[in-house]
């Protein structure tokens, strides 16, 4: 069988806890046509003596200061020779076979696959993430709705539309899938399976540092805004305002009842542009105010 090279990039930096687990998932699918990449951004946990346990089977690793996440992935995608491309965090997982799945939809003409993937919690739990709707252009400004860990595309869309956004820390993957079905007119494969594992612990960026991919999230949406009609404008406008209302509104009321004044002020100020003429709004405003 004829498989096309896979080229896998994983970012690292201070991971050790997991990098054995990613590096593992990644090996362990015996792939026969793998270019595997590590580019660590100088690590001073022991994550370096991890890569070097496995680098006899990787096409090239580094371990150097670099400017962040993205940086690190186009480093690695600028050593590549594959011709399908994905990358991996350094806490995630690809799942068993994911990398055969996407060369098969590779080979059968598809240059942008995807699938869903699976949460891993600490404890052992896990619970899938599934991928939101994708059919329509205002699907794609609700949420992010590409699991990344489950995702490949060929490196002729990189090279034509990459590489990921350098300025962009928390939100790069979604402005890239963006760039994919905006400007180049692209729709990704929906695989039925599950590809990857989604780790979520205290110091992941998801987790830790949540309201920064919003920032990011806005600035992708904006950019591509002028893609949708008015009436599809309209639309986007309309769920964000009432899922920022929900949002600030329910943190609003939780931080009055913990006695968190000082949030309970930014959360209720930050609620109220969305539902202006809500008796609730102010009610709330009122209440943080006076602080009860």
């Amino acid at each position: 069988m004829d498989l096309p090279r896979i080229t896998i990039v994983t970012p690292s930096f201070n991971q050790a806890a997991f990098l054995e687990m990613t590096i593992r998932s990644v090996l362990d699918q015996n792939y026969p046509n793998l270019e595997y990449i590590i580019v660590d951004g100088g690590s001073t946990d022991n994550s370096v003596e991890v890569i070097r346990k496995y680098q006899d089977r990787l096409a090239w690793w580094v371990s150097e200061k670099d400017a962040g996440q993205s940086n690190a992935i186009n480093k690695g995608f600028s050593r590549s020779t594959g011709e399908l491309y994905a990358y991996i965090n350094s806490d995630d997982t690809l799942a068993p076979g994911a990398l055969l799945a996407a060369a098969n939809a590779f080979r059968s003409g598809h240059s942008w696959v995807t699938g869903w993937v699976m949460y891993l919690e600490p404890g052992g739990y896990e619970w899938p993430q599934m991928p939101r709707d994708m059919y329509s252009p205002v699907d794609w400004f609700m949420y992010n709705p590409v699991c990344q860990q489950g995702t490949y595309w060929s490196a002729e869309l990189f090279k034509k539309f990459g590489p990921f956004r350098e300025d962009m820390h928390y939100a790069f993957d979604y402005d890239f899938w963006m760039r994919l079905r905006f400007r180049a007119g692209q729709n990704p494969l929906m695989l039925r399976r599950c590809m990857g594992g989604y780790r979520l612990h205290e110091s992941s960026k998801t987790v830790s540092l949540w309201d920064r991919f919003e920032v990011d999230f806005d600035r992708v949406r904006a950019e591509f805004r002028p893609f949708l009609t008015r009436s599809e404008q309209r639309q986007v406008d309309e769920f964000h305002r009432n899922r920022n209302w929900v949002d600030h509104r329910n943190k609003a009321w939780k931080a009055l009842r913990e006695k968190d004044v000082a949030s309970a002020r930014t959360h209720a100020r930050r609620a109220l542009p969305n539902n202006l003429f809500s008796r609730e709004a102010w009610m709330m405003l009122l209440c943080a105010m006076r602080g009860y």
